[in-house]
């Protein structure tokens, strides 16, 4: 049986458990004059005419996604509690004003008592019979509508229990039990109510559930590969949630393998939230993210003079990054070496996806690169990017770093190419740019230019 039919079914029964109780009930009331069972019969009259909601609203929720509602019919179930709720609500304002007027008035008299006794007695016997239907067919599939429902029939269940001990201490002589009994109805229908109307509200406002954001996400960064998981979006509708994230893949990644890799997403994400709708959009890793980030931590760490030859690379689906920074000279290896740690440290707390980060320690330079004009430098950076860019194979560069060193230029750059050229192409490519830019000026020394494949966002 599909979820839809039984839940149909759980609402039909719900219907005539509710018109029966009704009947039962608002006769009994009338008959004995009992305070609490009028309360009780007119709870369980709107009960029936919420029970009646709830069956067009389980078979309209049931509807599969259409062209206008293209995310399908849930929230109808939503909507559909909360009205409920609200016939629970005027039910108690009905309830109170009658308690107080017979406080006031001291009017405490029940006419054929034993008339309202029996009548809970059968009251009770129904609503366990109509609760536990319900509450089974919760089990099998949730439903917000039918769980308000469910609950309704608890609360007739509960305040026919409170009717029935106010009606043994009126029996007793204390007359004001009956109107006592009444309020406490109200105070469990509000308490209930309230409940049910925040769970409905959270649907309504696509809230995720507390903590879960943190569980998928936590799941997805466990799968090989992913490098990155941004942009989630969690929320439920009625038996449904929808789940949509995206994720950062190596970009050299094969189709079939971010395919691979999205389905085992699905099916991990399927286990913390069930009957899920999952989409996962999938976007190219790019090293330029990491390398500036790697230069904002590194600026933080007063002790570094510079850094340079930033290097980020994939290797079997992991992160490795390596880099150069310039010390003070004259200090010694060890603290040195504190001072890496102290970055690499640094690192990995911003950079939790890089597997290995290794430090190349360099003393920095004595002569200042304000004792060569500025002038030459961006004349420098000028004629390489003239003639990095005139070569047809190269569609962009960046990362253009040129660092003064004892009289002499390092130029260290990124350039980037087809993604279907062949490495000794590639290499061919870094090659020629590599000899051109040694015969812009005598005083460049080491140029290093590293090719990459182009990304395409």
């Amino acid at each position: 049986m599909s979820n839809s039919t039984s839940n149909e079914s759980a609402s039909k029964k719900g219907i005539l458990a509710g018109a029966t109780l009704t009947v039962i009930e608002l006769t009994g009331g009338f008959v004995s004059g009992s305070l609490g069972l009028l309360s009780s019969s007119f709870n369980t009259l709107m009960d029936f005419l919420a029970a009646i909601i709830m069956f067009f609203a389980v078979r309209e929720s049931s509807k599969p996604p259409d062209e206008v509602h293209m995310y399908g019919h849930e929230k109808v179930e939503s909507i559909a509690a909360i009205s409920e709720i609200l016939l629970l609500f005027l039910t108690c304002s009905w309830i109170v004003y009658n308690a107080f007027l017979r406080l006031v008035a001291n009017q405490q008299t029940i006419e054929f008592f034993w008339v309202a006794f029996s009548t809970n007695f059968a009251s009770i016997a129904i609503d366990l019979f109509a609760y536990a239907r319900l509450k089974s067919s919760i089990k099998k599939q949730k439903s917000e509508a039918i769980e308000a429902g469910a609950l309704h029939f608890l609360n007739d269940l509960l305040i026919a229990v409170i009717v029935i001990v106010g009606l043994i201490f009126y029996h007793f002589g204390v007359w004001i039990a009956d109107s006592i009994a009444a309020l406490c109805i109200v105070a469990y229908i509000l308490y209930s109510g309230i409940r049910m109307l925040r769970i409905s509200y959270v649907t309504l406002i696509d809230a995720a559930p507390p903590g879960i954001s943190e569980k998928v996400k936590n799941q997805i960064l466990t799968v090989e590969g992913v490098k990155d998981c941004h942009y989630l979006r969690i929320r439920r509708a009625g038996q449904k949630n929808f789940v949509d994230a995206h994720i950062t893949l190596s970009g050299t990644m094969t189709l079939y393998q971010a395919h691979s890799i999205t389905s085992t997403i699905e099916e991990r994400i399927s286990k913390i939230l069930p009957n899920s709708d999952i989409l996962i959009h999938t976007e190219p890793y790019s090293g330029k993210d990491i390398v500036t980030t790697i230069r904002a931590v590194a600026s933080d760490v007063s002790e570094i003079r510079d850094i340079h030859g930033i290097s980020v690379r994939t290797i079997e689906g992991k992160l490795f990054v390596s880099y150069h920074i310039e010390l003070d000279p004259k200090i010694t290896i060890a603290s040195a070496h504190e001072i890496a740690d102290r970055l690499e440290r640094l690192l990995k707390d911003k950079l939790p996806n890089v597997s290995t980060i290794i430090s190349h320690l360099e003393p920095s330079s004595e002569i200042s690169g304000t004792e060569y004009s500025h002038k030459s430098t961006v004349f420098l950076e000028n004629e390489i990017q003239k003639i990095s860019l005139s070569m047809p194979e190269v569609h962009s560069l960046h990362e253009l770093e040129i660092l003064v060193r004892d009289g002499k230029f390092n130029v260290t750059l990124h350039c980037e190419i087809d993604s279907s050229i062949t490495l000794t192409m590639a290499h061919e490519i870094a090659t020629k740019i590599e000899e051109k830019i040694r015969s812009i000026d005598n005083r460049v020394n080491q140029v290093s230019v590293h090719c990459e494949p182009q990304t395409r966002n």
